[in-house]
């Protein structure tokens, strides 16, 4: 127990380093030189994100209920991930996010001690017979597939979601001290002697088998489970498919670099995509900024990391590193008063760095509604691209955080942001300032 409390007060004087040594830097837009994104444009991207950030949240729910739903086949697993990732309160959220989340299906997953997933796999008991001391608790993971709406039995895409820190679990808060050595068998060594066997269960599954092209692998997760997921894209023998794109939400600065060969951990790195997506303000955020394993925010190229900042809320630092706050806020910039912002993957194609991942958004479109559909829902986004993001007080009594695109007065001139009670999500992307100064988050 004190040594639990000791791994909580290392992690605040992280933070309280991080606030004292480092000042507020400016983050620039995305171009085609740097793939950060600026707060004021995420709403662009947030359908993208949502559907992880969906995923991340469910992780930290009991895998058992998901298998329950899974054997059911009738799809409730949908619906049980977003009511468990946006509040009961938010019902028009829930509704924006059902229909983002809809062509996800959950497949497998664990949330016991890991041992070998794979009797016969001798690298991993040789490592298993090496292990030091455990909790009895190991890593707990997910995995949600993308099935094709036109052709359900058959899926493009196959993401690992981890849970993150749960309370004062020691196993948990163990592993989030990994990098600094460790003589227990923590989530990150669990993970490395079994991760080529979560990666041969996913090629055995049917609707990865099915698809006419091989499904690309992704990876999330909040927090603890944003160093996990890192850290499994990092890991992964080089003899099967590798994971193209890391979707950490308010990740842990630990990525479990230090325990992957220098030689594979070159290969894995080659056209891997890292998205780093964090609410301005959240604690890790200074954690990051006093010390971050490999790889680092400033890597554009093998990796390519982008940094995606969300300034969508006010509060603690504690508070504000909430995945369910980070999952609504997504859901809230998704929409602008009922009507789609409709789906943009950011450019991928960045400095010319090549990349393997692909934006899955053909699915994304049927799901939507078809070409059409989109087609107008992307006119209608170039006429909103220029425009100030501004808060709007329509709404603001029926819910605190309703959300209104910005527009211009007939002079052209940008109108003047409106201050409102409580500020909205497009109000504080626009420019609202969290409750604590935010050095870039690395």
């Amino acid at each position: 127990m004190r040594f639990r409390f000791t791994a909580f007060r290392i992690v605040l004087a992280s933070a309280g380093a991080a606030l004292w040594l480092t000042s507020v830097q400016p983050v620039a837009a995305q171009s085609n030189a740097d793939p950060d994104i600026l707060a004021a444009y995420v709403y662009r991207h947030a359908e993208y994100y949502l559907p992880y950030a969906i995923q991340s949240a469910t992780a930290y729910k009991p895998v058992g209920v998901l298998n329950t739903m899974r054997d059911a086949g009738l799809g409730d697993e949908v619906e049980y991930a977003v009511q468990n990732a946006i509040p009961t309160s938010q019902e028009d959220l829930k509704g924006y996010a059902r229909k983002v989340f809809k062509p996800w299906r959950y497949q497998f997953g664990s949330d016991s001690y890991l041992t070998c997933l794979d009797p016969a796999d001798e690298a991993c008991k040789a490592a298993y017979a090496r292990r030091g001391w455990d909790f009895g608790s190991g890593p707990t993971y997910q995995v949600w597939a993308r099935t094709r709406a036109s052709a359900r039995p058959s899926c493009s895409e196959v993401s690992i979601a981890f849970r993150g820190t749960v309370g004062l679990s020691g196993g948990d808060w163990y592993s989030n001290l990994s990098r600094f050595g460790s003589p227990y068998d923590d989530y990150y060594k669990q993970l490395q002697r079994n991760v080529d066997t979560i990666m041969k269960q996913i090629q055995n599954l049917d609707c990865y088998k099915r698809a006419a092209r091989k499904p690309q692998i992704v990876s999330t997760g909040h927090s603890l489970g944003g160093g996990l997921a890192q850290f499994v894209a990092l890991a992964t023998k080089s003899s099967g498919p590798r994971i193209a794109k890391v979707f950490a939400f308010d990740p842990s600065p630990v990525t479990g670099a230090h325990l992957v060969n220098k030689a594979l951990l070159a290969e894995n790195v080659q056209g891997l995509v890292v998205d780093r997506v964090y609410e301005t303000g959240e604690v890790l955020s200074y954690a990051r900024a006093a010390i971050q394993e490999y790889p680092q925010a400033r890597s554009r190229c093998n990796p390519q990391v982008r940094t995606v900042e969300v300034k969508a809320a006010r509060g603690s630092i504690i508070g504000l590193h909430g995945i369910e706050l980070l999952a609504t806020n997504l859901a809230d910039l998704t929409y602008n008063e009922g009507n789609s912002l409709g789906y943009r993957a950011p450019a991928t194609l960045v400095a010319g760095c090549g990349v393997i991942y692909r934006p899955d958004a053909d699915e994304q479109l049927i799901a939507r509604g078809g070409n059409q559909r989109d087609a107008g829902l992307r006119r209608a986004y170039a006429r909103r691209a220029g425009r100030l993001v501004a808060a709007h007080p329509a709404g603001t009594a029926r819910r605190a955080d309703v959300t209104q695109a910005g527009f211009r007065q007939p002079n052209g001139d940008r109108e003047n942001r409106i201050s409102v009670g409580t500020a909205n999500s497009f109000a504080l992307a626009a420019g609202g300032v969290p409750s604590m100064p935010l050095p870039r988050a690395e």
